[in-house]
């Protein structure tokens, strides 16, 4: 077993924390930062939305519909994380083609 007085990167002492909220409180302060921040939630909300409203308007089966209603209760209900639930609804979409559902 390898033995160090380093501490790993997964360490979770007071000294790595207090690392971690120096260098986000140094990009506080930074104003470039600060700034680019502030753009960045609203043009990746607009970037969202943007590309939901066509994949919705392209949603035709009955079972389309309802693999989103199941991505909406786990993303918004069950607060389950975003990639798994995109890779369960993909599962659960090929998993319905291959039973027969059918495809728009």
């Amino acid at each position: 077993m390898h033995s160090s007085s380093t501490p790993s990167r997964s360490d979770k002492s007071p000294r790595g924390r207090l690392s971690t909220r120096s260098r986000y409180g140094s990009l506080r302060a930074n104003g470039s930062a600060r700034a680019f921040l502030q753009g960045a939630g609203p043009a990746a909300i607009g970037a969202i939305i943007g590309v939901a409203i066509p994949l919705a308007l392209a949603l035709h089966e009955v079972w389309q519909f309802a693999v989103l209603a199941g991505a909406a209760v786990a993303l918004l209900l069950l607060r389950r994380g975003v990639v798994v639930t995109l890779l369960v609804a993909g599962i659960v979409g090929v998993v319905a083609v291959e039973l027969g559902a059918p495809l728009p």
